[in-house]
């Protein structure tokens, strides 16, 4: 036997059995992100008023959900009868998290749960496995009057933000965090693209969020038609979905490069 079989031996020994716990976390930087129908008035004004940034179409959004009509531009039509708030109007996508280039940070915490937010753990820093990533754009060209049944017009509205999203916990028993079975899915809209799911070993993970806490940094808006059929949509991805797309085959092939 080598010495290298000998250490082998000897660390499966002394994990034979022990208990680890896992925080994982995004990067630091990320944000809210809501897309919602809207009037094709509101849109139609302000796709033809792109060139001049996005500063006054936040503003306006702002003035409207507070209903201080001071900071709004006074042409613009009304978002919709009922809106009340961005974040509020989001029946096509509402997604808070990390952004998805950041990687992740895994930090070992006590294993009996004493401990979870501990920062004495080693830490360690990954980039993880892309499962996939859902498509929510939208097009800044008014659709034909023969389109339009497949296209709704949307506000995209996203707060750029700086903090704690949340984590994602794994208990392993005999075994150490192995960095290639962690997985993530994200979602790519015009103004970011955010975490959206965790697995690791294929098991998908429950997001916490009892310490989450951040800063905004900014908000980014901007208006469009979404084409409904390729609006790359989250009840798509099921268990079933990701097998039999031979996602996992992908994953298995990287974890073996």
């Amino acid at each position: 036997m080598t010495d290298i079989d000998n250490d082998i031996e000897k660390m499966t020994e002394k994990l034979k059995g022990t208990k680890r716990r896992y925080r994982i976390e995004g990067s630091r930087y990320g944000g809210e992100q809501s897309i919602g129908t809207v009037s094709s008035q509101f849109v139609d004004y302000w796709l033809a008023k792109e060139n001049e940034g996005d500063s006054d179409l936040v503003e306006t959004v702002i003035a409207f959900e507070w209903e201080d009509a001071s900071d709004a531009d006074p042409n613009s039509p009304v978002p919709s009868d009922t809106f009340s708030g961005w974040y509020e109007n989001d029946n096509k996508e509402h997604i808070n998290g990390p952004y998805a280039d950041g990687g992740f940070v895994v930090t070992e915490v006590p294993a009996n749960g004493s401990d979870d937010y501990s920062w004495d753990g080693p830490r360690e820093e990954i980039s993880a496995y892309q499962l996939y990533s859902r498509e929510a754009y939208v097009s800044n060209q008014v659709p034909t009057d023969t389109e339009l049944a497949d296209y709704v017009p949307v506000l995209c509205f996203h707060s750029g933000e700086k903090g704690s999203f949340g984590c994602w916990f794994i208990d392993l028993v005999g075994e150490e965090f192995d960095p290639k079975k962690l997985a993530f899915s994200s979602v790519e809209t015009d103004l970011a693209e955010i975490v959206e799911n965790v697995w690791y070993d294929k098991q998908q993970l429950e997001q916490e969020y009892d310490y989450a806490d951040t800063t905004g940094k900014g908000y980014y808006a901007c208006v469009g038609y979404m084409n409904t059929k390729w609006h790359d949509q989250s009840d798509t991805y099921t268990e079933e979905f990701l097998e039999e797309g031979g996602y996992w085959e992908c994953y298995d092939e990287d974890y073996d490069a």
